[in-house]
């Protein structure tokens, strides 16, 4: 059984591994950023509104091309997917002491940040 104390040096920990290794990736794909085009002056056509892509496959597709705009934003889908793992965490936490009013509450806030994350169109 784990106490509460227990529960909450884990949950510290996973947060801040979780947050730590997304400034680490989001530094070092800003840094790489910089050291391909930081010497590049701004053109007035850059200021202009432009299409990123926001759809899911090019999220991911970005994100594992390890470009430094790729590296950025796979730390920020780290930084997504350490709350996923915390909230899932809860649910087996929740689940262990036999708290099932939480536990359900805790599925369905973990259902809701999965569904928006791989199944929403």
């Amino acid at each position: 059984m784990l106490s509460a104390s227990k529960i909450q040096a884990i949950m510290g920990m996973l947060l801040l591994a979780g947050i730590y290794s997304s400034a680490i990736f989001v530094c070092l794909g800003g840094i790489l950023f910089l050291m391909q085009h930081g010497s590049e002056n701004i053109q007035a056509e850059w200021l202009h509104l432009t299409v990123i892509p926001t759809s899911r496959f090019a999220i991911w597709q970005l994100a594992l091309s390890f470009t430094p705009l790729g590296i950025i934003e796979l730390g920020l889908l780290l930084l997504v997917f350490t709350q996923i793992v915390r909230v899932a965490l809860l649910v087996g936490f929740y689940a262990a002491i036999r708290d099932y009013w939480f536990t359900l509450i805790s599925a369905f806030v973990l259902f809701v940040l999965v569904y928006s994350m791989f199944w929403r169109k």
